[in-house]
């Protein structure tokens, strides 16, 4: 079920989402993400979902403004097709600077909820609190 390529995997999960980005990103290689997520979230979500979004293993986006604006309008089709909760997981590697990327990303009217987390047990936590129940999976880096 899970669909992976060199600098991503996306992989759903009951009502979950779950991604894993990785490397250094193109345009090209933003619109080919687009283009799968956009497959399986509508493939396997039919009512409200969360999406975990584990950006541990990202180093950056190039064209870092096309990338941003193209991830905002991916979360507003999100929310079109039931997603209601996003957590990005970050490291202390990246953290300063995907932070400032994903905080743009999130800056859009959109009534989901979000929650910046360090760790996959947190980003469980915090979808837990949201009405969310996951199966037991690790994510890559827990298994790195």
């Amino acid at each position: 079920m899970a669909n992976q390529e060199e600098h991503y995997i996306i992989n759903p999960q009951h009502d979950v989402l779950y991604i894993d980005l990785k490397g250094t990103w193109s345009p090209d290689q933003t619109l080919e993400y687009v283009a799968d997520y956009k497959r399986l979230a509508n493939r396997y979500f039919t009512q409200e979902w969360a999406c975990v979004m584990n950006l541990q293993s990202l180093d950056l986006l190039l064209s870092e403004s096309f990338q941003i604006e193209t991830f905002k309008a991916l979360n507003a089709w999100s929310y079109i097709k039931g997603m209601r909760s996003v957590a990005v997981i970050i490291s202390n590697s990246n953290r300063s600077h995907l932070l400032y990327q994903f905080e743009e990303v999130f800056k859009v009217n959109h009534p989901y909820e979000t929650q910046v987390c360090f760790s996959p047990v947190q980003a469980n936590q915090w979808l837990n609190d949201q009405g969310f129940t996951q199966k037991q999976r690790k994510l890559s880096r827990e298994t790195a």
